[in-house]
């Protein structure tokens, strides 16, 4: 540990010596994740993350208690003379935020052992709670028939090409990239009719294909050699994206992030991430005149191009907010590939296009993120540093805004394209302002730390938090103002981007309501309408839309009640799905870990009301959600 030098004065002599930085403790260091002590006027003095874990913590031996409502004294070094004004210095420890500095205090009084600095990860944990916790049995599951299914068993071959058709009319648009299927009920097959299955009403055709579907993956996650090819990593991806429905609501999911990684672990076994540079050198042979064969070759490898391209913005998208780095890189010629064209005209692929417009947005927010304020940071500089990634995202908006109503090609998918950017830019600031709270440390009790983070002298702190307002109104606007005909088809993940959203805007009304003001505008009547538009788009218990509407549900209903008497809650275990797939435990501590008190037996984050709101689909001219020809309900005959 780092002392601060001892004076030659008698004076100073005498006085014991106080750390001047602290590091992280032993347990912290091993597993390379943040240390933080919130409140260092306990004993012993444990990390949060040793104390939620009850793990054992080297900072009981070496730090002693602090009275709580004061800053800690800083002894002055050489050094640290040198730099007159304290707000641009670290302090020791992080504070415990009062209430009124707590964004998500709403949340975490009855939600216990969430971390909060993995925003996506957190809301992804919440949206599974009220599954896990009401009773929704309204008839019994269908009975599976045993032994191994397959697909011929459960469709036959006109319908499987009515789902495939839905599935490559509805759902490839998101993927940029043409699935390459082979017939005979492979496993591309399984997972496109899997996903597609949702828009019946057949419980049993539905439930069939859930479980064919989670059998073969299985099979394939724990034994992928056998099984490498193009077709099993497409399968991988699109099954991250969509989670089949069919089993019962309860079920937690699957974790995205690990089979996405499993795809991209696969597709670099396959030297996917090769093949944009192998075309670019193809082209250049010859003088740029190629040969039937060679003009075929240069098709497999733009194809493998653009299915590589898609697995990066896949995984970017699956790991932004959760803490977890993705494996994979995109190459400067992957970045060439997908480049904004300088005129639009017929040579224009749209669907490169909207890939490269993704790449950037996630490329902007991972450098963002991984930009963290640390002890001996400077601040300024590191202020500087953010300021210009925001720019750029301002760059990649202008870009973005005009496009889904001057093309005519896939305007929903576009338009779908401004949920990510705005996500991006909320997620950047986010972060930007999690790492300011902690630098500030220690504030007298009552004062607000904005005023102790002032980069340049710059308020900062309110020019952020007004731009994270301004943008997650953006957001959940662009998501009412799209197709409803279409919505149902957004990737699950885009739902946790669009919950994280409307808690953040929920969380900024209380603290400007416990601060004795309010927030103007029509915000309550956009959380009502989000939450109106989120059921009527859902199409089973358990689709991602229903959760999150159930969750952004119940923090209206906390936010109509502010002024209701606090009453008995129970404080719900976290569920550990990802747990179970191996993730760090600084974000999934153990389910027996989770403190729990005694009260009501649901939340008020729970509203089991919302399940008797469900609405079809899709719109009634399409009658995808309505009883199909091929497809008739489990109690017809």
């Amino acid at each position: 540990m780092k002392r601060s030098r001892e004076s030659k004065d008698d004076s100073a002599r005498g006085a014991p010596k106080k750390p001047k930085s602290i590091q992280a403790c032993a347990s912290c260091r091993k597993h390379k994740t943040r240390c933080e002590i919130l409140d260092p006027s306990k004993s012993p003095v444990r990390c949060h993350r040793c104390k939620t874990l009850t793990l054992q913590c080297s900072y009981e031996e070496t730090i002693l208690p602090t009275a709580s409502t004061s800053r800690p004294p800083v002894t002055e070094s050489a050094e640290s003379s040198k730099k007159p004004t304290p707000l641009n210095a670290m302090t020791t420890y992080p504070a415990t935020l009062p209430p009124t500095d707590r964004i998500w205090s709403f949340v975490t009084e009855e939600h216990k052992g969430i971390d909060w600095s993995a925003p996506m990860l957190a809301i992804q944990r919440l949206t599974q709670l009220p599954f896990a916790h009401v009773d929704l049995s309204t008839e019994p599951p269908p009975i599976l028939p045993a032994g191994d299914l397959t697909l011929s068993q459960i469709l036959s071959d006109e319908q499987k090409l009515h789902l495939l058709h839905i599935f490559d009319e509805r759902y490839t648009p998101w993927l940029n990239f043409k699935p390459t299927r082979r017939p005979s009920g492979s496993l591309l097959e399984v997972v496109c009719c899997a996903v597609a299955s949702r828009h019946l009403d057949n419980a049993l055709v539905k439930a069939q294909l859930q479980k064919l579907t989670e059998d073969t993956i299985g099979k394939l996650i724990f034994n992928p050699r056998p099984s490498e090819s193009v077709e099993a990593l497409q399968a991988l991806l699109i099954i991250s994206l969509w989670s089949p429905l069919g089993g019962p609501p309860e079920n937690e999911g699957r974790d995205g992030r690990l089979l996405i990684a499993s795809a991209v672990s696969m597709a670099m076994n396959l030297r996917l991430n090769q093949a944009s540079a192998k075309a670019s050198d193809l082209k250049k042979r010859n003088g740029g005149r190629l040969s039937v064969e060679d003009a075929e070759t240069l098709e497999e490898l733009s194809e493998n191009a653009r299915l590589w391209i898609a697995l990066t913005n896949t995984e970017s998208m699956l790991c932004v907010g959760t803490g977890r780095v993705p494996l994979s890189r995109r190459s400067p010629e992957d970045n060439q590939m997908i480049q904004f064209p300088e005129v639009f005209d017929e040579l224009v692929d749209y669907g490169d296009l909207r890939l490269g417009i993704t790449a950037s947005n996630f490329d902007l927010v991972e450098e963002g993120v991984s930009k963290r304020l640390r002890p001996g940071t400077d601040v300024d500089g590191w202020y500087d540093e953010m300021m210009i990634i925001l720019e750029k995202m301002k760059r990649m908006k202008r870009l973005l805004a005009p496009l889904p109503y001057v093309l005519d090609h896939h305007p929903f998918y576009f338009h779908m394209l401004h949920i990510y950017e705005e996500m991006s830019r909320l997620l950047v600031l986010y972060h930007a302002l999690y790492d300011a709270r902690v630098s500030v440390g220690h504030i007298p009790l009552g004062e607000s730390w904005h005023g102790y983070f002032k980069p340049h002298g710059a308020e900062a702190v309110g020019e952020w938090g007004r731009d994270m307002v301004l943008t997650t109104e953006s957001l959940l606007v662009h998501f009412l103002a799209a197709d409803r005909n279409l919505l149902s088809t957004s990737p699950d993940n885009l739902f946790t981007m669009v919950a994280l959203a409307a808690g953040h805007l929920v969380g900024v009304k209380f603290l400007m309501f416990r601060g004795g003001s309010r927030l103007l505008g029509s915000s309550d009547l956009l959380l009502a309408q989000l939450v109106d538009l989120l059921l009527s788009v859902s199409c089973a218990p358990g689709h991602a839309p229903q959760r999150t509407a159930l969750l952004i549900r119940g923090m209206i209903a906390k936010w109509e009640g502010r002024f209701k008497p606090s009453a008995p809650i129970a404080s719900y275990p976290t569920p550990s799905s990802s747990d179970r797939a191996g993730t760090s435990e600084r974000e999934h501590p153990p389910e027996n870990l989770a403190p729990t008190t005694i009260g009501t037996p649901n939340s008020d984050l729970v509203d089991p009301s919302a399940f008797t709101s469900i609405q079809p689909c899709a719109a009634a001219s399409v009658r995808l959600c309505s009883r199909s020809n091929f497809f008739p309900a489990t109690n017809d005959t």
